[in-house]
């Protein structure tokens, strides 16, 4: 006998973190279909897209040390150059490299593809792959909202919780300036989000199916549609973090209490 499920999504939230692992029923997701629209428009699909053509025959290392010297030179450097450099040194020059890299509730590789990575790894090791001052593992493993908060030094996390999927993408997308950011999903789950040319996508390491390290976009995202509450740091456009960042100041993680 064939059994229809209709409306009922069911999300296994795995709690990359180490902070929760709970089953949540969730309604399916209405997705807008923009077929013609999508023609129109091309969408990264793909890390390797990012990559800059300058490192296709650098190694891992020698982009993590050109990273550094480069450092030197932009000391004094307006933040609009520091924000520009930050978002080449993270998202077109370290992340590529971690595509395909597979998840794992336990994770904490610090090479590419090699070994596993949970989602607050990954997001704390690329960090501390381009020169951010912060213990990897100690913010790895603090919740969504933690992190928001330590990687947003001073300035204030942005808490998204609207009454639909359409209108959180809607909220971020107002709110966001094009750059890196980071994004927690409500206790359990944390990534990049990345706005380029009015579109929303979201980097991590995605526990569904253990994927791994990939890119998508928002709304074509399981993951994002099965929260409703968000915490967002802005990272590349950050004034705090960008001088912490350029004069290797430590950033200190906030825990829970």
């Amino acid at each position: 006998m064939k059994e229809t499920l209709l409306g009922i999504l069911i999300i296994i939230h795995l709690g990359c973190k180490g902070q929760n692992k709970e089953q949540v029923l969730h309604k399916e997701t209405h997705k807008t279909t923009r077929a013609s629209y999508q023609q129109k428009t091309k969408y990264i699909q793909t890390l390797k897209e990012l990559k800059l053509a300058t490192d296709s025959s650098k190694s891992y290392e020698s982009i993590k040390s050109g990273i550094q010297a480069k450092k030197l030179d932009y000391k004094g450097s307006s933040t609009d150059s520091l924000s520009n450099l930050f978002t080449i040194s993270l998202v077109n020059r370290i992340i590529p490299f971690w595509e395909g890299t597979e998840w794992s509730f336990e994770g904490h590789t610090s090479v590419p593809k090699k070994g596993k990575i949970a989602c607050g790894y990954f997001v704390s090791t690329t960090l501390k792959h381009i020169g951010v001052n912060i213990n990897r593992y100690k913010l790895a493993q603090q919740s969504p909202i933690n992190e928001a908060q330590s990687l947003g030094v001073e300035s204030k996390v942005l808490k998204i919780s609207e009454n639909s999927i359409d209108q959180n993408i809607s909220k971020i997308n107002s709110t966001l300036t094009e750059g890196i950011h980071f994004i927690g999903f409500d206790t359990s789950h944390v990534g990049y989000i990345l706005k380029t040319k009015d579109q929303l996508y979201l980097i991590h390491s995605n526990y569904i199916d253990s994927k791994g390290v990939e890119i998508e976009r928002i709304e074509d995202s399981d993951v994002f549609a099965s929260y409703s509450v968000y915490y967002i740091s802005e990272l590349s456009t950050n004034k705090h973090l960008l001088k912490n960042w350029i004069q290797e100041t430590e950033i200190q993680v906030i825990s829970a209490k």
